[in-house]
């Protein structure tokens, strides 16, 4: 029932893989296999550890292949960086001076200098004083001249009655 559902054209692959590994002489044939040179009176088992040297040269060829991969990502990204920067436009000197604000260049409690002025506009609505240096006109508190105001007509005359 498992080889019911599979295709002749799935093993192809494996196949393949099955050939290279022949040709590369890691797999043997299964009859080299039953020709091993194993003694009928050993352990039957690997008597010996991991081979060292080819563990080593396998763990240096990575450690060499990435090294050599994040090298060249790191010379591409500079070439390219370097050409992306040659093909800009120099800049102009306006482009490249040094913008300073004009003085003052501190305010060191700007709502204290807020109240000040708040105040110096509260004592204006709301105090006596002259507009003028002939001490022509004065002003009044906006209070006092809305009710005065109030009973007399827009056109300037006189109250009505």
């Amino acid at each position: 029932m498992s080889g019911e559902g599979q295709r002749p054209a799935g093993l192809v692959p494996a196949m393949l893989a099955a050939l290279a590994l022949k040709a590369t002489g890691l797999v043997r044939r299964r009859a080299e296999a039953g020709k091993s040179s194993r003694r009928p009176d050993g352990p039957g088992h690997e008597t010996s550890d991991v081979n060292v040297r080819n563990t080593v040269l396998v763990m240096g060829g990575l450690a060499l292949s990435a090294a050599a991969v994040i090298g060249g990502m790191v010379l591409f990204i500079r070439v390219t960086e370097s050409r992306q920067r040659a093909a800009l436009p120099t800049l102009t000197p306006q482009q490249t001076t040094r913008l300073v604000p004009p003085p003052p260049n501190l305010q060191p409690d700007p709502y204290a200098d807020l109240d000040r002025q708040r105040d110096a506009a509260r004592a204006a609505i709301d105090g006596y004083g002259y507009l003028d240096p002939a001490r022509t006109r004065a002003r009044i508190p906006i209070d006092r001249a809305m009710t005065i105001a109030v009973g007399r007509s827009l056109d300037g005359g006189g109250p009505s009655r």
